[in-house]
């Protein structure tokens, strides 16, 4: 590629970079500026626990913290005398400015910053809480709590055991992107396999067994609201436990089976977890393969040089084609036909009047345009013989007329009144021709469609692009702290990891999708959708067109009966030319337009469609136009159908709108009732 091309292509991706950027950048910012909330997630929290000879423990957590309109952070332990003994010892350092916080031993909601308390405040909740002075700020900080907590250890007949539950399910608040500890037995065990560990809470912990007297865990992206248990059993008594954490009974057998019984529930769940992830990857192949095999398709039709579609045009066309089986509404549909499918508004305003024009022409309406210049329709006889489009107008016009004749001017009071029911008349009016057309074999349903697709598929590749595009740079902007903020908080711990794999995931897919696009958009161009016979009728309407606007300059323009001249006139209006036939009529044709010829009442019932067109009696209403009682007809019809899809658009918007390994999910706080931690 060409520097040119290269300046070319970037200077084409920057511009929309530079706006998602700042909109994402905006966006972040008016949530993030806007949003008093207080929050608060971990970078990291660490867990030091040292277990003593006596059942004690000395527990050391590091917070790695992020704070946001916080002015106290809290940790909170639920009491229970048979569970476990006092909290004492209790420290808090400021890590940032290596320093102790002020022991103040008074229960506060908000507490000065620098200080702290460890504190039972009820009876069933003891807290440490320490002041941080962040209340309008937001900013990185890092602690360290200490404390011990007296007879943690229970002793069986046959084990002892450390059940501690560091976060309790639904207290903890506040998320975390690691969680690590480290748990240290007071001596070795005898054997490894004397030693047993499990851990309680997100499925994609991990807790291993280091040596013979140490145990680590770790966790990564925890979300707020999640468990955190561990389970540490000795098989060697190397503890000196008190009386009431004694007991005089064997316990591993049954500890055994707890843990198997909650590690196959969790088990289940992986398995349903990978089961529907196996489903969900083979259907993206299947839809990965499907895609392929189509672009193998398309890339064989764009080589194929063989033309389908011969478009024989014509200078002239006389005959009205298909002679008496055409239907207006199918001529206007076929003569405007440019390979997309034509919407009712393109068609309806010429395709009605002119079949309007057709029914009284076949005598099943009269039409007469009275001093006043006010058209009347009334219905004269049964629609038999009519093609479909056809009776979708007859029936509305009786639907209209209640049997009598009337104004068609009343068709816009109908519109307005009965819009929906006068639109899906229309609709299905052009629809009814449409698929005729498709019977004829006229237009390719299949072609068509596949037309559609061609055409629409250049946009769908651009969106998907830039969309892609989109994920791709606000994954790298969700680095800048303040927007990781927001995705921690409004999409969950993980969400930001996750987010990159799922781009990668689908990565083949959107390459695959935007390539067989690019070549369905270049194959548009070969796609003929009308058939042959399709294409001969569009062009003999074509000519058609052609011979009645320059009739007058032919040179041998035959001689035609006023028969022939209605139909004409049915057509012309179909085509947006009867004005101009009227003219070539009236001009080739004087000595039908005089007065006398017209009192005949002979003429209305044989013509009575130039009758309608041309009658000089308009001529003393000062009716300069001689196309004007067809114009409007034309034009109520065009105002009836305006009314009833603008009533539509009203009505639309005024409505309602063991060993180790990963942790199970058993536990649940069963043996001690759950702790938390959170700001405040």
């Amino acid at each position: 590629m060409s520097k040119g091309k290269v300046k070319k292509y970037l200077s084409k991706i920057l511009g929309p970079l530079v706006i998602m950027t700042i909109v994402s950048a905006f966006v972040t910012l008016m949530i993030a500026s806007d949003s008093g909330e207080k929050t608060q997630y971990l970078d990291s929290i660490d867990y030091n626990v040292v277990l003593n000879k006596d059942g004690s423990m000395k527990v050391t957590e590091t917070w790695d913290i992020n704070i946001k309109n916080t002015n106290t952070l809290f940790k909170q332990f639920r009491l229970s005398s048979f569970k476990y003994g006092e909290i004492t010892d209790v420290e808090v350092y400021d890590l940032g400015n290596n320093k102790k916080l002020e022991n103040i031993n008074e229960e506060m909601y908000h507490l000065p910053k620098d200080t702290y308390y460890g504190l039972e405040i009820n009876s069933i909740t003891y807290e440490i809480a320490w002041g941080v002075g962040m209340d309008n700020e937001r900013g990185n900080r890092k602690y360290q709590i200490s404390y011990v907590v007296h007879d943690v250890v229970t002793s069986y007949n046959d084990c002892q055991e450390l059940y501690w539950q560091f976060l309790g399910e639904g207290e903890n608040t506040v998320p975390a992107k690691r969680v690590t500890g480290t748990i240290t037995l007071p001596e070795d065990v005898s054997t490894i396999d004397n030693l047993r560990v499990w851990g309680h809470g997100q499925i994609n912990g991990n807790i291993e067994r280091v040596n013979t007297h140490e145990v680590r865990f770790d966790i990564k992206d925890l979300e707020a609201g999640a468990m955190l248990e561990v389970r540490v059993a000795t098989q060697d008594k190397m503890f000196d436990v008190s009386d009431f954490k004694t007991r005089d009974y064997n316990y591993l057998n049954t500890m055994l089976n707890e843990e198997t019984e909650w590690s196959e529930e969790t088990n289940s769940i992986v398995h349903a977890t990978r089961k529907i992830w196996a489903v969900f990857i083979a259907i993206y192949a299947i839809i990965l393969i499907i895609n392929l095999i189509r672009i193998i398709k398309y890339r064989k039709e764009l080589k194929d040089d063989n033309i389908k579609i011969i478009v024989n045009k014509l200078e002239y066309f006389r005959d009205i084609p298909r002679g008496d089986t055409a239907t207006p509404a199918e001529a206007v549909y076929l003569y405007k036909y440019d390979k997309k499918r034509l919407d009712t508004g393109d068609v309806q305003k010429d395709a009605v009047s002119a079949t309007i024009l057709d029914l009284c022409l076949k005598k099943k309406i009269t039409l007469r345009m009275d001093d006043k210049k006010n058209v009347y329709v009334k219905i004269i006889a049964e629609p038999d013989g009519l093609n479909k489009d056809e009776l979708e107008i007859y029936k509305l016009l009786k639907e209209v007329s209640d049997g009598e004749e009337f104004e068609v001017e009343e068709l816009n009071k109908y519109a307005k009144k009965k819009y929906q029911k006068f639109s899906d008349s229309i609709n299905k009016f052009v629809n009814e021709a449409r698929e005729s057309l498709y019977d004829l074999k006229l237009i390719d349903k299949a072609e068509e469609k596949q037309y559609r697709k061609s055409n629409s598929a250049s946009t769908k590749k651009s969106m998907l692009k830039w969309f892609y595009i989109w994920l791709i740079f606000n994954y790298f902007f969700g680095f800048i702290p303040i927007v990781q903020e927001q995705i921690i908080f409004g999409l969950g711990m993980g969400a930001h990891e996750w987010s990159i794999k799922v781009i990668l995931f689908f990565l083949p897919l959107v390459l695959v999708l935007m390539y067989k696009w690019h070549l369905l958009n270049k194959l548009g161009g070969k796609i003929s959708v009308l058939t042959q016979a399709g294409s001969d009728e569009k062009q003999q309407w074509v000519g058609l067109v052609k011979f009645l606007k320059n009739y007058s300059l032919l040179n041998e323009k035959g001689v035609l009966d006023l028969v022939l001249w209605e139909k004409y006139l049915v057509f012309a209006t179909a085509l947006g030319i009867g004005d101009k036939v009227v003219e070539e009529l009236k001009a080739n044709y004087p000595e039908v337009f005089i007065q006398e010829k017209w009192d005949d009442e002979k003429m209305l019932n044989e013509y009575p469609i130039i009758y309608f067109a041309c009658n000089p009696h308009y001529a003393s209403l000062n009716i300069s136009n001689s196309f004007y009682a067809i114009s409007s007809l034309g034009n109520s019809t065009q105002k009836a159908y305006k009314t009833s899809q603008s009533q539509i658009a009203a009505h639309s918007s005024s409505s309602g709108s063991g060993g180790g390994g990963g942790f199970s999910g058993g536990g649940g706080g069963r043996r001690r009732p759950a702790d938390g931690m959170g700001g405040r």
